[in-house]
């Protein structure tokens, strides 16, 4: 699937789950337990400080090419890519299909 079409069922199931628990209770906290899930925030150490100094195309190159990496790799591995927030990429596995 196209990862715009992977992120409108992900939020779809996360907007269903949210909904059905703030109709039962407003005490009780909003979280479901998947215990095979894992989620992944992989931030590139030091990278503020390396991009200060750099060009920004030589900055927007190294992300491109670690970003497609990860994502091939996502790809092949069946794994959600959630999100990129600057240098950070997160990405979420394991959970049940909506």
């Amino acid at each position: 699937l196209p990862s715009s079409t992977n992120h409108s069922i992900v939020s779809s199931s996360a907007a269903n789950s949210v909904a059905s628990h703030t109709s039962t209770s407003r005490d009780e906290p909003i979280a479901d337990l998947f215990p095979e899930c894992t989620v992944l925030f992989a931030d590139i150490s030091g990278f503020t400080a390396w991009s200060s100094v750099r060009e920004p195309a030589q900055v927007f190159k190294l992300l491109e090419t670690i970003y497609r990496a990860f994502d091939k790799l996502a790809r092949k591995r069946g794994v959600f890519k959630v999100e990129t927030i600057g240098d950070c990429y997160v990405a979420v596995t394991g959970l049940p299909e909506p």
